[in-house]
């Protein structure tokens, strides 16, 4: 484990993306929290976290050449905003270079942009703590109310988090995930609600 780490953050230096490097241990750090909140595999979470952005490395005109050449099939948003496949793009350097093939880790770091339907504890947990440990200065606008999310259930949380991205007119292009899972979340959310 220990010279995954090094391999990993030796490539974020090699490509001087130090700052990238800092953003994913914070993210680590946050989902700790969360792991241990939710009783999942913290080594688990500690790759996922540290591999999410790994493709920091390349540009965004590069992520979708490489998507083409790949053959993914490449969602309406990623078509235009190409930054948005740098969670596919890190999951292929994840798989590839890192030679990871445990689902759980390669699943979160391919959508912990968007998150996506049916999405498990993993998923939801390195989506969140993404969020939580953001890469600009001071606190999340957010944050306060996905603390308090966080007290009913990763779903809250999750769904709270779009919601405020509609609401604040934070999304650019919906990403065909996002608005599976946030339509999944609700239809869950108001279920519960329903049966109490």
């Amino acid at each position: 484990m220990e010279k995954l780490k090094n391999e990993i953050k030796d490539l974020y230096f090699k490509y001087h993306k130090e700052s990238t490097y800092r953003h994913v241990y914070h993210v680590f750090q946050v989902a700790r929290i969360l792991g241990k909140q939710y009783h999942l595999d913290i080594e688990k979470l500690e790759i996922v976290a540290l591999l999410h952005d790994i493709s920091a490395i390349v540009s965004h005109d590069e992520m979708y050449f490489y998507s083409q050449q790949l053959y993914l099939d490449i969602d309406p948003s990623e078509e235009k905003y190409h930054f948005l496949l740098h969670q596919r793009i890190s999951k292929y350097i994840a798989y590839n270079y890192f030679d990871i093939h445990d689902q759980d880790i390669l699943d979160a770091i391919e959508c912990h942009t968007t998150l996506k339907k049916d999405a498990n504890e993993y998923d939801k947990v390195i989506f969140l703590s993404d969020k939580l440990a953001w890469d600009q200065s001071g606190i999340p606008p957010y944050y306060q109310g996905l603390k308090k999310a966080i007290a009913i259930s990763l779903d809250e949380e999750c769904y709270y988090f779009m919601q405020y991205q509609f609401d604040h007119h934070q999304i650019l292009m919906p990403h065909t995930w996002l608005l599976e899972a946030y339509h999944q979340l609700q239809r869950r959310i108001q279920d519960e609600k329903n049966h109490c």
